[in-house]
């Protein structure tokens, strides 16, 4: 399978760069990205504001960065996933989805506010980023059904609206909805949906009446 196109970074290899969206990020996750000013920023990855407005245009420029970064990362595990080789796609799917429902929750442990990295409706620039992520991701599970068509495991007509629609099966298990419930209980949740979407309720033969 090719892998899905990446998010738009800035200049990785800029250390300033880096260091304040490192700084900016370990302030969000503790006060929320509203409470945020780029004067704190600034003084915490020890640099001026001048410096931080050299980087970048605006502070919502440093949050779309760094949603981008998060958005990344749960890319990158249902890619993993789905690329897993030697499995059927019908297990290289769940895998998938447990992957992702598996990076949101590992983000969410990482701050009190670490979460409105990939979802925020207050913030314009973090919607715009989730945005994008959701192009992506839809592209990867498009992807992964082709795929699993073309080795005659799945019988779709169109793999991007299958993806789409299979999708939003699953909204219950990404942010907001996801948060604040056990762990194991949403794995084993999105495992049985999947099985469900994938088996049917139909049996495979199914009696006529009579």
């Amino acid at each position: 399978m090719a892998q899905s196109g990446t998010y738009p970074a800035g200049d990785l290899g800029n250390p300033r760069r880096a260091q304040i969206l490192d700084a900016a990020e370990r302030l969000l996750h503790h006060y929320g990205h509203a409470k945020t000013t780029v004067a704190e920023i600034a003084r915490e990855a020890r640099v001026s504001v001048g410096s931080v407005y050299l980087e970048f245009e605006a502070k919502d420029a440093i949050w779309v960065e760094l949603s981008h970064r998060r958005h990344e990362a749960v890319l990158a595990a249902m890619r993993g996933a789905a690329n897993a080789p030697k499995k059927l796609y019908a297990h290289r799917l769940q895998a998938a989805l447990v992957a992702r429902t598996r990076a949101f929750l590992a983000l969410a442990e990482r701050g009190a506010h670490a979460a409105e990295l990939v979802h925020c409706h207050a913030c314009p620039a973090i919607r715009e980023a989730q945005e994008i992520y959701h192009r992506r991701e839809r592209e990867i599970i498009a992807e992964l059904l082709q795929a699993g068509a073309d080795a005659g495991e799945f019988a779709i007509k169109d793999a991007s609206a299958t993806a789409a629609t299979l999708l939003q099966a699953f909204v219950a298990f990404v942010p907001p909805l996801l948060f604040g419930r056990a762990p194991d209980e949403l794995e084993r949740e999105v495992t049985a949906l999947h099985q469900l979407l994938v088996h049917g309720l139909c049996r495979a033969d199914p009696r006529p009446r009579s």
